[in-house]
């Protein structure tokens, strides 16, 4: 395969009350053992995040491979190159260019192609709520204010018109939500004007023309619902989804053609997996308000605005430290094994379409936490690629609970799959649980270790090792 090297796991299983030695494994893909299926769809997003567009074209391949479907990039569109920060890019300047940082046109163009012989699709991050942080230009004529208002500027597509007066956003004041300058410095569009919408049509017009599948759009909260038809009209069948950090699932607004990270599964987790808390909060997540609904919901354990991969840089919700899964606060240490059994929760339900975080290329190697191609979450995505419906709805797989306690759950994908994840340091002893699973032999994807379903659908024995998340497929009879 290209772009790795062959991997040698010696694994170690608990399996019938005993310590159990699987011969060496050679594994093709990381993550996933011999013998596991390949699957006929995929459907996981991965946001290389703020990654050249030169550098995400030569690893397209490798991310079919690996069972990704769609590629989230950067905004593209040239911004504010003062800043040469991740943020930089999130302060746009002119719809109507493609460069900067990231790459040219040309260069973009070229990751599209590539992206669409591998039958890839390309997200685009779009900044329309703002252009640049006034406080971060090196040309002060760029933008001019008396009094809080816009009175002169060199925006090749605006006028002062188009901007809204500098104001400070109250969250508990719609209007000032969608008025008002995010960190009262960046400066807001009128995105209810009908030449700013126009601007945001025909860009998004030149991103489809130049081979972009979707749309990631940012600041969604601070932008009038309305606005995102009136928009996405420009680009008819394509996928889109949008950002609102909130924790409860109220204070989403309902947009047919827009998603939503689900923010409020984010916070669910986050109690969850939290030392001495409990895992059953984690069961019918949606149906007591703890997640978004399924077909409305990307949903993902880590982004940039939880963690961008560099210290002291979290994402803040006024004036405090967002963390995510794994975090601990008072230390700024991460628990990447809470993080892969959140990781595993999400690939093992059947709500919402996954979405996975790496950090930028940029970083050092050391301080790279979250990967691509981590073993534990190639695992996760081909289970939850072997258990997508077919397009009709066909071959659906249901979460079907099976254990339930506070540090272990366990649910069956259907009648042929079967997660289990046990936070607790100790193992998790499985005796004669009777289930609805087909009769046969299961394998788990990562490890290889087996699992036996009698005639009756009983499990008889099995032992899950602390601190561990396992994903069985039915392999044969």
């Amino acid at each position: 395969m290209k772009g790795f090297s062959k991997c040698i796991h010696v694994i170690r299983a608990c399996f019938l009350g005993c310590a159990l030695l699987v011969p060496d494994i050679v594994l093709a893909i990381p993550g996933v053992v011999p013998g596991i299926p390949e699957p006929e769809r995929r459907n996981v997003i991965v946001q290389l995040f703020n990654w050249r567009f030169d550098d995400i074209k030569s690893v397209i391949p490798t991310l079919k491979e690996l069972g990704y479907s769609h590629v989230h990039v950067s905004p593209p569109q040239q911004s504010n190159d003062h800043v040469w920060q991740w943020w930089g890019r999130y302060q746009p300047i002119d719809f109507s260019h493609i460069q900067g940082w990231l790459g040219t046109e040309q260069e973009f163009q070229a990751l599209n192609d590539e992206a669409e012989h591998h039958d890839m699709q390309i997200i685009v991050d779009v900044v329309f709520n703002h252009t640049v942080d006034v406080s971060e230009v090196d040309d002060p004529s760029l933008i001019v204010l008396q009094n809080n208002v816009v009175v002169s500027e060199h925006f090749p597509q605006f006028s002062p018109d188009d901007f809204h007066p500098r104001c400070t956003i109250n969250d508990h004041d719609p209007g000032t939500v969608r008025r008002c300058w995010l960190s009262n410095n960046l400066a807001d569009l009128k995105t209810e004007s009908a030449h700013v919408r126009t601007v945001a049509r025909q860009y998004l017009q030149k991103l489809v023309n130049l081979g972009v599948d979707g749309f990631r759009f940012d600041a969604a909260k601070h932008i009038e619902p309305e606005f995102f038809s009136d928009v996405l009209s420009a680009a008819p069948g394509k996928y889109a989804f949008g950002e609102i950090i909130e924790q409860s699932v109220n204070d989403y607004f309902k947009v047919d053609v827009l998603d939503f990270y689900d923010f409020p599964l984010v916070t669910a987790m986050r109690e969850a997996f939290a030392f001495g808390r409990d895992l059953r909060l984690l069961i019918n997540a949606q149906q007591n308000n703890r997640a978004l609904p399924g077909p409305k919901a990307v949903t993902f354990v880590r982004n940039h605005d939880i963690d961008r991969g560099q210290n002291d840089d979290r994402g803040l919700i006024d004036g405090r430290a967002l963390y995510g899964v794994g975090w601990d606060e008072s230390h700024r240490r991460l628990d990447r094994t809470d993080v892969n059994l959140a990781y595993a929760f999400l690939f093992g339900r059947e709500d919402g379409l996954p979405y996975v975080f790496v950090d930028m290329k940029t970083l050092p190697l050391d301080q790279q936490d979250d990967r691509f191609d981590d073993p534990h979450l190639v695992a996760g995505i081909r289970f939850h690629n072997l258990c997508l419906a077919n397009p009709d709805g066909s071959n659906r797989r249901p979460d079907i609970w099976q254990i339930q306690t506070q540090n272990t759950i366990g649910w069956q994908r259907g009648t042929d799959r079967f997660v289990i994840i046990n936070k607790a340091a100790e193992a998790y002893a499985i005796n004669n649980l009777k289930t609805s699973l087909q009769k046969g032999s299961y394998k788990e994807v990562r490890t290889g270790w087996p699992l036996q379903v009698e005639a009756d659908g009983t499990i008889k024995e099995w032992n899950v090792p602390p601190r561990t998340s396992v994903m069985f497929v039915r392999i044969g009879d």
